[in-house]
């Protein structure tokens, strides 16, 4: 049945072996446009492309304390790499933001929830109190998942942009959140 999990999800440090399955699966069963920024005109998977999204996860490897302020996961489903999870420091003290991105043949499956679910376990054992998303009006799947797991959504003035905001609680007792 679509939307259950009946399968073990993982999230896993980005070394070289899982980047190289991580880019293979971007390319062989993602839009270009789902995983990096508009680098290069059209949806394309170029060189270009390709090169931001190992050099994004590379940068990311000391965690949300080194430069970037930000930590990056594989999503792992039996074994296989089906997407990325990321949580990033904001401004903001205790709130972090998180995405994700999933191959499509892992949509569907109840893997997203179990990702994000682990993100926010990892969100609330790095002290955070709020995490926050960002989508659009457009993504149909993202939104259902949010609302299930309690996110509130906000319409930007734009009518597209939506951001969603989860209240969380730190589960370590040391506060290690900007």
């Amino acid at each position: 049945m679509a939307g259950e999990e009946t399968s073990s999800v993982a999230l896993v440090a980005v070394d070289d072996t899982v980047l190289a399955l991580l880019v293979h699966a971007a390319i062989t069963d993602a839009g270009a446009d789902e995983v990096t920024p508009p680098l290069t005109v059209g949806p394309a998977w170029t060189s270009a492309r390709v090169a931001w999204l190992r050099d994004f996860h590379r940068a990311r490897r000391p965690g949300p304390a080194g430069p970037a302020g930000e930590a990056t996961w594989a999503v792992v489903l039996d074994e296989q790499v089906v997407g990325s999870v990321r949580l990033k420091h904001t401004d903001e003290h205790g709130l972090l933001e998180m995405g994700i991105w999933l191959t499509r043949s892992a949509r569907g499956r109840g893997v997203g929830r179990a990702a994000m679910d682990a993100t926010l376990r990892q969100a609330a054992t790095l002290g955070a109190t709020q995490v926050q998303a960002d989508t659009t009006v457009a993504n149909a799947g993202a939104l259902a998942l949010l609302r299930r797991l309690g996110f509130t959504l906000v319409l930007a003035e734009d009518g597209q942009a939506v951001r969603a905001l989860l209240m969380i609680g730190p589960k370590t007792s040391g506060d290690q959140c900007r």
